[in-house]
């Protein structure tokens, strides 16, 4: 990734018995398919007692399956059966998966299943160069919280054998996914499936420093008087009130959407699956379906579910709207035929009411059908977006997902993320790098809870949304002032980073442009402190004699103020300033 190599050595699959490990011999690849979309081969390998089928497919946006079939010719005991992918030490700065919260890798970290915990993926990696890891169960399937419904997968698992270790191992990085002890009858075979995904999924995209959200419904105008160019239409109200289901109501919507077009903004609208509003005409038509597209449960919610529909469904949101009507959706399956619905849906609505794309408030599927998403966007409508949210699963009911791990699948296919509901904001720098900005993954991010942290959000290039309360017009219009669309963004991660900070607790991120710079630096400090900046003034191609250092004033921000590059700079804990150095030679 970004030419740094990421693996110390190949990766290994290891079949171990009483006699040492298994040394495979053969393995030439075939090509079994090649397109521009996809490479699939095939190998098989053997030694003695065993033989290995691999059967692997790579994606154009780097994304490999694989599939290994391990058969025994005679039986056998076996001490262990695994996967080990050695990462180089300089790589593996930070770890985010196997119920750890993300940040800096620790020199061990063990694991073992839960069928209470959707937690079988592990990312490890750095801000240019990482790999996750997913282990799966036979057939693809796309568990949300937890693997009740699809088990616990018979070869990883093992009864309880089986499980995960991170460790450090001299110059490597040793990631081993174990079964464990097992025997094995003549014939028998076990079928080892995972997935790989390099990171990043792509370069961070310029265009969204003038992606700015209007989260809150109202009229076009005044999206476009706040700085906006993007309004987000939640589920709610007049426009789309009934939970991913659009279609009773377009006609509004499409006024509204013209109306928008024509102040030069764009329209996105809430719709996606996972649940489903009981206002949907083709409610018992789907219910006829026993439990292929509502989830079976133990019923119970609102009212008119408990009278109409009874038993064997899961209640979801429910919400009484404007109009005096309840809104009770029924949980719905992770994979089903009703996705060619929601495909369907997705492309009458961008030929008819011509919206701009989607908010996805959490993710109902898995990446087959988010690339079909994205395929349908494209064809239909150029320049849509997705922007993506999700809370912080980590802390609910003790579930320990981060999203930014459990979605990077469909990272490829997103445009911005919006992590939001119980994030800390006081948590360390390597946790807002790895869980909060995306920027390791190929993506620009913004702040929610309690409207964020404005100066630790610049350091990764976030602002809030305009939406309750939070209001970033001012910072917005620091960044036109600038042209930050066109500077070149170099974050303290990176040790090309041409200014640095002399206290360990504050940091800076630069915006580079000819001649000028944005410097972005915010305290972790628990003290007030005054730092100084270490600039490399030939890095940003200027001369110190000649530069001035600045804060421009910004509502709820900072205070207009004059500093000079040599002297200490003051900053309060949790705070940080927005600094404009530029050289004044023509």
């Amino acid at each position: 990734c970004n030419g740094r190599e990421i693996l110390a050595s190949p990766i290994n699959f290891v079949v171990e018995s009483a006699e040492g490990k298994t040394i495979w011999t053969g393995g030439r690849a075939a090509i079994r398919e090649s397109t521009p979309g996809a490479v699939a081969w095939e190998s098989s390998s053997s030694e003695g007692k065993f033989s290995l089928r691999c059967q692997a497919k790579m994606e154009f946006d780097g994304y490999t399956y694989f599939s290994l079939y391990v058969q025994a010719h005679q039986a056998a005991d076996l001490k262990d059966i695994r996967l080990e992918i050695p990462f180089r030490k300089d790589v593996a700065v930070y770890m985010m998966g196997l119920g750890r919260k993300g940040g800096h890798r620790p020199k061990e970290w063990r694991w073992t299943w839960d069928i209470n915990r959707a937690i079988n993926n592990v990312w490890i990696g750095d801000y240019n160069g990482g790999l996750q890891l997913k282990l799966k169960d036979a057939e693809d399937t796309w568990d949300i919280y937890n693997l009740k419904a699809s088990g616990i997968p018979r070869s990883w698992g093992n009864e309880g054998k089986g499980g995960c270790t991170v460790r450090e191992e001299g110059d490597r990085v040793v990631v081993r996914a174990y079964s464990g002890e097992r025997s094995l009858q003549t014939g028998e075979k076990l079928l080892f499936r995972f997935g790989l995904l390099a990171t990043p999924v792509k370069p961070l995209d310029p265009a969204h420093w003038s992606q700015r959200y209007y989260h809150i419904y109202g009229p076009p105008e005044d999206a476009a008087r706040s700085g906006a160019t993007i309004i987000n239409v939640h589920q709610g109200n007049e426009l789309n009130p009934y939970i991913n289901y659009p279609f009773l109501t377009t006609d509004k919507l499409s006024a509204y959407v013209n109306e928008a077009h024509s102040l030069g903004l764009k329209v996105k609208i809430y719709y996606t699956v996972r649940e489903l509003s009981n206002h949907v005409v083709e409610f018992w038509a789907l219910r006829s379906l026993g439990n292929e597209v509502f989830v079976d449960g133990p019923g119970g919610g609102a009212a008119w579910l408990r009278e109409h529909v009874v038993s064997d469904y899961t209640p979801a949101w429910h919400e009484t709207l404007p109009t005096g009507e309840v809104d009770a959706a029924i949980e719905t399956t992770g994979l089903s035929r009703w996705h060619n619905y929601y495909l369907e849906g997705l492309a009458w609505l961008l030929r008819n009411v011509e919206i701009d794309g989607l908010y996805l408030d959490g993710i109902g599927y898995d990446r087959q059908i988010m690339k079909r998403v994205r395929k349908v966007l494209d064809r239909n409508r150029s320049g849509s977006l997705i922007d993506f949210h999700s809370g912080n699963e980590f802390p609910f009911h003790d579930l320990r997902i981060s999203p930014a791990n459990k979605y990077m699948e469909h990272f490829p296919y997103l445009n911005s993320l919006w992590f939001g509901e119980m994030y800390d904001y006081n948590e360390s720098p390597d946790y807002w790098l790895v869980e909060i900005s995306g920027i390791p993954f190929g993506l620009f991010g913004e702040m929610l809870q309690d409207n964020g942290n404005p100066w630790r959000g610049m350091v990764y290039g976030m602002t809030a949304r305009y939406y309750q309360g939070a209001d970033p017009k001012h910072i917005w219009k620091v960044w036109d002032e600038f042209g930050i669309q066109d500077a070149e963004m170099i974050g303290y991660w990176a040790p090309a980073c041409p200014v640095t900070i002399d206290h360990e607790g504050i940091l800076a991120t630069v915006y580079r442009k000819k001649k000028k710079a944005l410097i972005s630096i915010a305290s972790w400090a628990k003290e007030p402190a005054a730092c100084k900046l270490r600039i490399d003034w030939n890095a940003l191609g200027m001369n110190p004699q000649t530069s001035s250092l600045s804060a421009q004033d910004i509502p709820g921000f900072q205070s207009k103020t004059e500093f000079s590059p040599s002297r200490n700079i003051p900053v309060e804990p949790g705070r940080g300033w927005l600094l404009w150095l530029e050289d004044k030679t023509e």
